[in-house]
């Protein structure tokens, strides 16, 4: 926790001087019942003792006056905001190895039905685009929030050529990275890019150039590998088909993301929707002076409840 105003934080002295008035006033009491010199009449005018109750009403006083000292200084933590804004560009490779059937029907088939999983899992305004990369890449759907257009794009993909991951990331870029005046000036709504590739990058820019440009971009890029693991397929009877893990580990590392592996459809699913649930919540340096004020104020208004209650008196 920070405070914008942190000179006024040298009001929280008042706290230990009450405290230590409260003491005084206690020991004091205890003086002035011991020179009653009847304890016996002493016991019987004062009835029952209220024991440990008497200080709880004063304690909770002390707690809230302490937590409105604090809102005077606003003070600022880093909380997880819910993100409605969101922007996602789902990066598809296209090219000719997603076309091997290791997942139902096949690879592509199991990405685009997992992509539609997605969108449902994501907030409603959130913006959502579509790169797709074979030997090349190319925008398939721009940043949008109508999620029927993009599920009919996806429904357009076929398989073919070769692999460019770098080229893909870096197009997905282009579309996150500000422009001259956007927005007037005002902060760009958090990003992240989900990268989904089987195979080798062999074409285009090195995908490591691309993920140090996502970095100094500040945009996440979390990557899934699909195909089996461990295993080359050929492809049509003269392409050897092969995940390449270490490249797709290494461009989430890079940007701060995870890398997931997904061997099954099903699993495949299972991470795109948590993917999404994951783009909801953005920490954020957020004000709480009202929360902290307000907390101050439940302690002031239980204490005086409580006083009331068992000593019929405010503390």
């Amino acid at each position: 926790m920070t405070f914008q105003w942190p000179y006024l934080l040298a009001s929280l002295a008042l706290v230990p001087l009450l405290l230590l008035a409260y003491i005084l006033a206690q020991r004091r009491r205890q003086a002035y019942a011991l020179r009653f010199t009847n304890l016996a009449l002493l016991a019987a005018v004062a009835g029952p003792r209220p024991g440990w109750r008497r200080h709880v009403p004063p304690l909770l006083f002390l707690l809230g006056l302490t937590a409105l000292l604090l809102s005077l200084a606003r003070p600022t933590a880093v909380i997880a905001l819910p993100q409605d804004q969101a922007r996602v560009v789902i990066v598809l490779d296209v090219s000719g190895s997603m076309r091997a059937n290791d997942l139902r029907p096949n690879r592509l088939a199991a990405a685009t039905q997992a992509a539609e999983s997605l969108l449902d899992s994501l907030p409603e305004q959130a913006q959502v685009g579509v790169v797709t990369f074979n030997s090349n890449a190319s925008v398939l759907v721009p940043l949008t929030c109508d999620r029927e257009g993009v599920r009919e794009a996806l429904a357009t993909l076929r398989a073919d050529g070769g692999t460019a991951i770098g080229d893909g990331l870096d197009r997905a870029l282009d579309l996150l990275e500000p422009k001259a005046g956007e927005r007037g000036g005002e902060p760009l709504p958090p990003a992240v890019i989900i990268l989904l590739s089987d195979g080798e990058s062999r074409e285009g820019m090195p995908p490591a150039l691309a993920a140090e440009r996502a970095r100094q971009l500040g945009v996440t890029v979390q990557t899934v590998g699909i195909g089996e693991r461990g295993r080359r397929i050929l492809l049509d009877g003269r392409t050897e088909v092969g995940l390449d893990e270490a490249t797709l580990r290494r461009i989430a590392e890079t940007t701060g993301g995870r890398y997931f592996y997904a061997a099954e459809t099903a699993e495949l699913e299972q991470i795109y929707a948590g993917l999404g649930s994951q783009v909801r919540w953005v920490e954020e340096r957020t004000e709480i002076t009202a929360l902290v004020s307000g907390v101050g104020a439940l302690f002031m208004i239980a204490g005086g409840l409580l006083s009331l209650r068992w000593f019929q008196r405010l503390p």
